[in-house]
């Protein structure tokens, strides 16, 4: 696989763009905040609203499918506007462009709905509301949307190089989002004693997110005079593990993802590894399992690992794209550790994911 990665944007709670959000991760800021709508009991008898990392104002009164619109738009109108991308009169540039969009894992705990009750729903209520915000003339048959949380990065990759192979398009969209700030959102979390809080110390604070991500291949982009920051070697998506699966098989599953994309019989991997963990316990259990099996593909003394969970919160879908705009700035900036930096995913469910990316052809900025 060779993707080359032409266009980023971002909304995040550190700033609404690619460039505000990838200073403010590189500086180690953040921005949490009190989220009102729901508390939780501090001393007996005192309730005190959950912490958070809310992209406001931008998200502001946005909910569920709403806020992931909202967001994914909002991140695209970032990326449209530094990648310099066509204006919507120009039919032939987009209707040559692909859009996959994902999504968080449907959850009907969470949201009141399945997909098996509602299987048209992702079309129906994120989909076509996004396309039609978008108002670019996308040809429907080459847009899709994915509900597969964390590892939705990977598999938009795979399909969007199929894409590119079969000649149905000459670029792809990916476009992510996720929040956990709503109300329901946090009453979930609660309930399955995954939000952090004065009386539970482990656990995830939440957070939103959208992230565009404009990939097309290699030699397109340089026939277009599009420079890239970073490129996609290889992706490996692994399937969800077995009902009853321990923490140390699903970080050997990880481990494995992690083998696959690395290249064979070469050093050990040198570089920043991002990973998703967001301060819950089994994430790092799991991570802590397939480290062991990984010594001899990652060098730990010059591996930086960089989770960005600690500065935005739990992003979910659009954590693994953060990374990789996160990952694209490193390059670009000169302050990434290696010419390799890898990404690592577990789903809610379990299921690993691994990308492998290196410097692109884009010019360094000094």
């Amino acid at each position: 696989m060779k993707l080359a990665v032409t266009g980023l944007g971002l909304v995040t709670s550190v700033g609404h763009g690619v460039v505000g959000t990838c200073t403010a991760l590189r500086a180690g800021l953040s921005q949490p905040r009190p989220l009102p709508a729901f508390t939780v009991e501090d001393e007996p008898g005192e309730a005190v609203p959950v912490t958070g990392f809310p992209a406001a104002p931008f998200a502001d009164g946005f909910y569920q499918t709403g806020a992931w619109v909202r967001l994914a738009s909002g991140a695209f109108d970032d990326l449209r506007d530094a990648a310099a991308m066509p204006p919507s009169t120009d039919a032939r540039f987009w209707h040559r462009t692909g859009l996959i969009a994902l999504a968080p894992l449907i959850d009907e705990a969470r949201f009141g709905w399945s997909l098996q009750t509602l299987p048209g729903a992702l079309e129906t209520f994120y989909l076509r509301p996004l396309v039609s915000l978008m108002d670019v003339p996308l040809k429907e048959d080459t847009t899709r949307a994915l509900a597969l949380g964390h590892c939705g990065l990977a598999a938009a990759l795979q399909q969007a190089e199929a894409m590119l192979t079969s000649r149905d398009v000459d670029r792809v969209l990916v476009l992510a989002a996720d929040s956990y700030v709503d109300p329901e959102s946090l009453a979930w979390l609660a309930h399955h004693r995954r939000l952090k809080s004065p009386q539970r110390q482990v656990g995830l604070m939440p957070g939103e997110a959208g992230a565009a991500i404009l990939v097309e291949r290699p030699v397109t982009a340089r026939e277009r005079g599009s420079a890239s920051a970073v490129q996609v070697d290889a992706v490996a998506l692994s399937g969800l593990p077995a009902v009853g699966a321990t923490l140390a098989q699903v970080g050997r599953a990880l481990a494995e993802s992690i083998q696959r994309v690395l290249p064979a019989a070469t050093q050990r991997f040198q570089g920043d590894l991002y990973l998703d963990l967001n301060g819950e316990a089994w994430r790092a259990q799991a991570w802590g399992h397939a480290q062991v099996l990984l010594a001899e593909q990652l060098d730990p003394s010059r591996c930086r690992v960089l989770h960005l969970a600690s500065s935005l919160g739990e992003t979910g879908t659009a954590s693994a794209p953060v990374s990789l705009a996160a990952a694209a700035w490193g390059f670009f900036r000169g302050h990434a550790s290696g010419e390799r930096t890898l990404l690592g995913s577990l789903s809610d469910a379990g299921q690993p994911a691994a990308i492998l990316l290196t410097r692109g052809e884009g010019r360094r900025a000094d």
